[in-house]
């Protein structure tokens, strides 16, 4: 179970000293480039000026998620090391690996959501796909099939891509990532042809005309690439690819320091500066207290246990 209970501890307890009184490291489980990188760049920036203490980024890829996440588990529960990810490394990729070195739901406790973003299909204008039909009228044409990169096996991007499949009756053939970016980049350069990505990693390139943008994840269309057609109004109608990003502390982490932590974060979440500068690279601001990210992660967490069952994918 979440640590729901860390919550649930006497009001009485106290900051451990001021937080924070030393710099502050934020572990981003991809490389630089990413959404996740991105977003705790802009974080970093905002909590150094709140805090008078330097919040530092530091990039741990690998695993798909994994090696930053465990990083993080196994610190010091002083909240001098966090980490903010998105919901792929905490929901999906744990269900995916036989070997986990840390408890996915135990290990780590929840300190609030920065942000929620859709998913974009893009390609590299070589293939001369332009539309969803496009996509699958190619993939059943070919023998060799259509190759698809993501951020690792059991993340959100191999997730979506195997739910799509089942859902257009084609096969791709997967290529995984230690990330992102790294994975974007040999899309751009026409190494592989597929990739969905979230908007804020792809836009530079759509906006440059090095990637073409065949659809977007959300259920409505977005004002940064208004042109761009949903994947549920391309014939997939209900079809929803999006992802969400949160800040999460080790477990032992005194009470008292998460809510300060996610007092913090929502200031943020909820200023002007913070919404606009998301806003340019295709992301909306998300806020939520410790509590109901627990909750969420939860629930995501059963409902994606039973999307793995039914698409049978195999364990790593």
């Amino acid at each position: 179970m979440i640590c729901l209970l860390a919550f649930a501890q006497e009001a009485f307890a106290e900051l451990p000293s001021e937080f924070p009184t030393k710099p502050v490291k934020l572990i981003v489980p991809y490389g630089p480039g990413g959404a996740v990188d991105i977003t705790a760049r802009i974080l970093a920036k905002d909590l150094s000026s709140m805090w008078g203490q330097q919040v530092v980024v530091e990039n741990k890829p690998g695993a798909a998620g994994m090696i930053a996440a465990n990083t993080v588990a196994k610190s010091s529960p002083d909240a001098y090391t966090l980490l903010i990810t998105d919901d792929g490394v905490l929901i999906s990729m744990p269900q995916i690996q036989k070997n986990m070195p840390y408890d996915p739901l135990g290990d780590l406790l929840s300190i609030g959501m920065v942000c929620m973003f859709p998913y974009v299909i893009v390609t590299n204008p070589k293939t001369n796909i332009k539309t969803m039909n496009d996509l699958v009228s190619v993939a059943k044409g070919s023998q060799k099939g259509l190759d698809y990169a993501t951020n690792g096996v059991g993340s959100t991007h191999h997730l979506t891509w195997e739910s799509f499949q089942k859902t257009a009756g084609i096969k791709l053939n997967h290529i995984p990532y230690k990330g992102a970016a790294a994975a974007l980049q040999d899309v751009v350069a026409g190494e592989v042809s597929l990739m969905i990505v979230a908007v804020s990693t792809a836009l530079p390139f759509i906006k440059d005309g090095r990637l073409v943008p065949i659809a977007i994840g959300s259920l409505e269309r977005l004002s940064s690439i208004a042109n761009v057609p949903t994947i549920s109004e391309s014939g997939y109608p209900g079809f929803e690819a999006i992802a969400w990003q949160g800040v999460l502390a080790p477990k032992g982490t005194p009470p008292a320091l998460i809510e300060k932590i996610s007092n913090d974060l929502r200031k943020i979440t909820q200023s002007a500066s913070y919404k606009e500068a998301l806003i340019l690279r295709g992301t909306e601001s998300r806020t939520s207290s410790a509590l109901e990210m627990s909750r969420r992660i939860k629930v995501e967490f059963d409902k994606t246990s039973s999307l793995i069952k039914s698409l049978n994918i195999q364990l790593e």
